[in-house]
C-alpha cells in the first residue's frame, strides 16, 4: 500500500506479490489448518470463490460465495486430498485493481487410495484495501478430469475392465 499506512486503497505490486506468496506458503503446506487459510480472507467484504475446468460452458455456475463456502472449500480439500507446493509464474500484479494473476502446477493425492493427479491452472486473487482475499478464482488449464471440484477417486484401469464388461454383456444380450 502506499506509503506506510496500511489502510490506504493502493498497494504496491510488492505488497500484492508478498501477501500473495505469504498465501501460497501456507496452502502448499498439507499441516496447515483450514481455519488458518481463512485469514488469508476478507471478513469486512463480500468474498466468492470458484474452481472449475476451463472447459465449463457455464463457469459461472461454480461461484460460491460466503466465508461458509471458503470454509467448505478447504475443509473439503483436507479431507480428501494431500497436495504438493504449488509452483507458480506471475503473469499480473495490478495495485489499482489489486489483482494478482499466476499460473500454476500442483499435484493432488487422494488420502484414501494414494492415486495422484497434476492440475495446471490459472489463479486470480482479487483483495480488499485490508489486502485480504475478496475473490478466488481458479480455471483449470489441464484436462477437466484434472480439476480438483471435477476429481474422481477412480482407478483407470478397473473403469476400463468395467466399460469393456459392459460392451461384452451389450453385445451378448444382443
Amino acid at each position: 500500500m502506499s506509503g506506510s499506512n496500511p489502510y490506504t486503497s493502493t498497494p504496491t505490486r510488492e505488497q500484492l506479490l508478498a501477501v500473495t506468496n505469504r498465501y501460497l506458503t501456507a496452502f502448499a503446506n498439507d499441516k496447515t489448518h483450514p481455519l488458518y487459510l481463512l485469514a488469508f480472507f476478507s471478513t469486512t467484504s463480500p468474498v466468492t470463490i470458484q474452481h472449475y475446468p476451463s472447459s465449463s460452458p457455464h463457469p459461472q455456475a461454480s461461484i460460491l460465495r460466503g466465508p461458509n463456502a471458503v470454509r467448505s472449500y478447504f475443509d473439503l480439500i483436507a479431507t480428501h486430498w494431500t497436495r504438493s507446493p504449488v509452483s507458480h509464474r506471475i503473469i499480473d500484479a495490478d495495485p489499482f485493481t489489486r489483482t494478482v494473476i499466476f499460473e500454476g502446477s500442483i499435484t493432488w493425492k487422494w488420502k484414501k487410495s494414494g492415486r495422484s493427479w497434476i492440475e495446471d491452472f490459472t489463479c486470480t486473487l482479487a483483495f480488499d484495501e485490508l489486502l485480504k482475499i475478496v475473490s478466488y478464482v481458479v480455471r483449470t488449464d489441464s484436462a477437466s478430469k484434472t480439476c480438483l471440484m471435477r476429481a474422481k477417486d477412480v482407478d483407470d484401469s478397473s473403469l476400463m475392465r468395467i466399460m469393456n464388461t459392459s460392451t461384452e454383456w451389450a453385445q451378448i444380450v444382443r
